[in-house]
């Protein structure tokens, strides 16, 4: 079929209709380079008899999908594409949808998003369109899908990573803080690497490139997150985006009282201000908190959901007479309460999301969370929880029994185990909407020096996440992370859209995609890497290479100066430039371990100072490279997790 003409029904919406336009452009640009005709896109009315048309619009505006019953819905996803009397039609249940069908039938020509940006895309040049001979009917598995800004994202890089999420199907970019400056910050002033080293943005500055990242995310329709944690602060005036630190005189007197009491004083907790908790005990800070986000959410109604956490740090709640009645999950079930009813009546557009996460693990045993407004979404975060195990595997236990800590007598649980057994106790207490805050591609990745292990991991919480009580996960995780094979990234997107895709075929399906008629090669070349890196802890914390000994690093070392050699080789003779990156990447990761593998054979040979010296000359190539590679690698976070924490093993 040739498509010269797409048409979309506008609605009453200026919003929706602003994403369906988009939705129509994308269908008319990437036909184009398909098969090398411009298609006339048009907002129409009703629909129309024309053939040689594309009909994109809302499934209640659209002709009923053979076999499928989409009905409208804001938050959640699903779609239907089919063809017949030389018309296409792309239906959704949602403007957002609609898109995401679009992207569903460029995949069906051929086209393959890899990486972000244009350089990541497989585009194939084609005849015509190939009509799907039956409907294309998708509805996600999850319904929170999305990524939450770290790292050191610039804003070229971050307007990557939007786009591509919307490519893949996810929904939700969350921008924690008051503006993303702390984030983008590491990157322009670029700290870790003091030859490239720049200036500092300003808040304004910041907030004006957190604009051009919510244009962007509003075009595509995507749910747009922001805050987290900084309320505490800003409830005793020092709002804050990011763990800066600031002098405990800079707090006002009259809002001293407002600060939690911890060893009988009432003041900054290290030094950080949005590590600083609060006195809930006292109303007039209570009130304030609660306020503060009302006001937020009112003052900007761009905002989708609001994040309400707590401080960012354990053992610092509030000891005085006020506070020790309640533990602070009963608290924080105050807060919800004040919140939900105020949010409803004020900001009915906005919704929010409470934290567990610390001692919030644990939850409320006196206050009942109301969730009548069902303007609330409790999101569950195991940060300190096992990346070498899913979520739900019974064998991460490590047998204890993990009762409520005393005030302020915190200590973190790491088996995955107590993660399942607080999340069945808080969905006892709270049966709203849900989802997983995860740090699959935060640290793990990059530690482990390879993506492969935590894609499976990926993918086997997502096969058990539904059944654990969440509906999704938003991945807090650098935006560059994408090295050395990306399979990672597309394990996240592709199993919170269908988790029910086995492991190995969504894996040779991305190869596939990745590295083309050097499938076989890369796939042979990340098994063997990952045993290689393997230590004998189940749960990956022990550093790669930390326990091998000399005959197993001398074979390391010649696997990988031959694959450079391999990878090298087909690099200059592939011609299509996305597979010719991907194996840029694999050569890029074979040169790396290649000098920590150096550095633990000199530690090992009593050469403390030659050691030291291959993991300078590690740092200087991801240094050196980083220009090539900053659109799939964070250097910042692999010089810190993927080189210096060998300094002490090697």
């Amino acid at each position: 079929m040739r498509v010269s003409r797409v048409r979309w029904l506008g609605t009453s919406s200026v919003e929706e209709n602003r994403v369906l336009a988009y939705a129509a452009r994308q269908l008319a640009r990437y036909g184009e380079k398909l098969i090398g005709e411009e298609a006339e896109v048009r907002r129409a009315r009703k629909m129309g008899e024309d053939t040689d048309t594309a009909w994109l619009g809302i499934c209640d505006r659209m002709p009923e999908a053979p076999g499928a019953s989409l009905t409208p819905a804001p938050w959640d996803d699903g779609f239907a594409v089919w063809g017949g009397k030389g018309k296409l039609h792309i239906s959704g249940r949602n403007a957002r949808s609609v898109l995401y069908g679009v992207y569903a039938f460029l995949e069906h020509q051929g086209v393959r998003f890899v990486r972000p940006s244009q350089g990541g895309e497989l585009i194939p040049t084609l005849e015509e369109f190939s009509i799907p001979e039956e409907p294309l009917i998708e509805k996600p598995g999850y319904r929170h899908r999305g990524v939450c800004i770290e790292g050191a994202p610039s804003i070229q890089h971050a307007l990557a990573m939007v786009d591509w999420c919307a490519k893949k199907r996810m929904n939700t970019v969350f921008l924690q803080f008051f503006s993303s400056r702390y984030f983008f910050n590491r990157w322009y002033e670029h700290a870790y690497s003091p030859a490239h080293a720049g200036k500092p943005i300003t808040e304004e500055q910041a907030l004006a490139l957190d604009d051009k990242l919510i244009e962007a995310m509003k075009r595509r329709g995507m749910v747009f997150h922001r805050v987290g944690h900084s309320w505490t602060s800003a409830t005793f005036d020092m709002p804050r985006s990011g763990w800066v630190t600031a002098e405990d005189e800079e707090i006002k007197p009259e809002h001293r009282r407002f600060l939690a009491e911890v060893n009988g004083e009432r003041k900054l907790f290290g030094d950080i201000p949005i590590n600083t908790e609060i006195c809930y005990g006292h109303q007039p800070a209570f009130d304030r908190f609660v306020d503060n986000i009302v006001a937020y959410s009112q003052e900007h109604p761009e905002m989708d959901v609001v994040h309400v956490w707590l401080s960012d740090a354990p053992n610092n709640k509030c000891e005085d007479e006020d506070c020790r009645p309640l533990n602070i999950s009963d608290w924080y079930a105050k807060v919800i309460n004040a919140l939900s009813k105020a949010l409803a009546e004020k900001a009915p557009h906005t919704r929010f999301v409470f934290l567990c996460y610390f001692e919030l693990w644990w939850p409320p045993e006196q206050v009942e969370i109301d969730d009548s407004h069902g303007n609330a979404i409790m999101m569950f975060a195991p940060i300190r929880r096992c990346y070498g195990h899913s979520l739900g595997d019974p064998e991460c236990d490590d047998g204890q029994e993990w009762p409520r800590p005393a005030l302020n007598q915190f200590e973190s649980p790491q088996s995955n185990s107590f993660y399942v057994k607080s999340l069945t106790e808080w969905r006892k207490v709270f049966q709203g909407d849900s989802f997983d805050y995860d740090y699959h591609l935060m640290w793990a990745v990059w530690q482990q020096l390879t993506d492969t292990v935590v894609a499976r991991v990926i993918h086997e919480d997502l096969q058990q996440l539904k059944g654990l009580g969440l509906d999704g996960i938003v991945s807090c995780q650098s935006f560059r992370n994408f090295y050395p094979s990306g399979l990672a990234m597309t394990a996240l997107t592709d199993s919170l859209w269908n988790p029910d895709e086995p492991w190995e075929e969504l894996r040779r399906r991305y190869l596939q995609s990745a590295y083309g008629p050097h499938l076989e090669v890369a796939d042979q070349y990340l098994t063997q890497i990952e045993e290689y890196l393997a230590t004998e802890d189940p749960h990956w914390r022990r550093l790669p290479f930390s326990d091998a000994d000399g005959p197993a690093l001398a074979t390391i070392e010649g696997y990988l100066k031959e694959a450079v050699a391999r990878f090298d080789g087909l690099k200059q003779e592939e011609p299509n430039q996305v597979y010719k990156r991907s194996l840029e990447l694999l050569a890029h990761h074979a040169r790396l371990l290649e000098y920590i593998v150096r550095a633990y054979q000199a530690r090992m040979a009593g050469k403390p100072a030659l050691a030291d010296r291959e993991l300078d000359r590690a740092a200087g190539f991801l240094q050196r490279t980083e220009s090539r590679l900053s659109l799939v690698m964070d250097t910042e976070l692999a010089l810190k997790l993927s080189v210096e924490a060998h300094r002490v093993e090697a």
